[in-house]
């Protein structure tokens, strides 16, 4: 618990500041770069055959993507597809070629799967931060919602839990853990509006945010329970190493696989376009 907290309070005082002060390039260059980290982090908990042309092909393509996420919406689309189209042809018929197909499909599917699950993580961050006048306010309100909605699950589970959520995936996580959460994420979204929002706030939006709040808590959970899972099949506990306490980046982060994109949709069509 010490080690969490001297690790994990700094961390968040420095996230804080780089979404509040940081220029907009320096924001950009730290997503891809800790995007591009966190692939890695998956490459070595989902491939038992390392390599190191995978490795570095693998990170070049997510960093790319991932830049490509904070501009047109219609060139990161095209740019999406293609790089899935040559993972998927390039993968298959090199493995295929030495008779090993079971290998070679079940490559290209993690390697298919880690680019998807990387770029949905992280590749909305800059469309969000991005959005005028109010990007930064909006990227804070997201970090809000899954951070201290997964700090609320840790510690409403330890004191109340009794009945277990998922014990196959995760032993840890109950249903009053899960509960707590979705009550933290509302209570810190209230507090975010009356606080940190700049303007007042008409009322059928403030509604619309509120109301969004549970959702995006339950995907954030859903995130974790997913990153359980890949651990679950590998048989390990953390992802990696990253942050002591912590675990690897995915462990600290995985909330926002599932949250990013769906909070990036309410904020285009039902927050600031209704």
């Amino acid at each position: 618990m010490k080690t969490r907290l001297l690790t994990g309070i700094p961390a968040a005082m420095a996230l804080i500041a780089l979404v509040m002060w940081g220029s907009l390039g320096l924001l950009r260059l730290v997503v891809v770069l800790i995007g591009a980290c966190a692939y890695l982090e998956f490459d070595a908990l989902m491939f038992s055959r390392k390599s190191i042309v995978r490795k570095g092909t693998m990170f070049v393509l997510v960093a790319f993507q991932i830049f490509l996420m904070g501009g047109d919406h219609l060139t990161a689309f095209y740019s999406y597809a293609l790089i899935t189209v040559l993972i998927l042809g390039s993968g298959v018929l090199g493995q295929a070629r030495s008779g090993q197909f079971e290998l070679a499909l079940k490559e290209v599917t993690n390697q298919s799967l880690g680019f998807s699950y990387i770029v949905m993580m992280f590749g909305f961050l800059f469309n969000i931060v991005s959005w005028p006048d109010l990007g930064r306010t909006y990227l804070i309100l997201l970090f809000l919602i899954v951070f201290v909605g997964d700090t609320a699950a840790y510690f409403g589970g330890m004191k109340l839990g009794k009945r277990k959520l998922a014990s196959e995936i995760s032993p840890k996580k109950t249903i009053e853990g899960s509960v707590t959460a979705l009550v933290a994420s509302v209570i810190v979204t209230v507090l975010w509006v009356r606080f940190i929002y700049p303007e007042p706030m008409f009322p059928d939006r403030y509604w619309r945010i509120i109301l969004a709040t549970p959702v995006l808590s339950f995907l954030a959970q859903l995130g974790d329970l997913f990153e359980s899972v890949l651990k679950r099949s590998q048989m390990q506990k953390d992802s990696g190493s990253f942050l002591p306490g912590h675990g690897g980046i995915l462990d600290r982060v995985d909330g926002l696989a599932f949250t990013t994109p769906v909070f990036y949709f309410c904020l285009y069509y039902l927050w600031e376009t209704a």
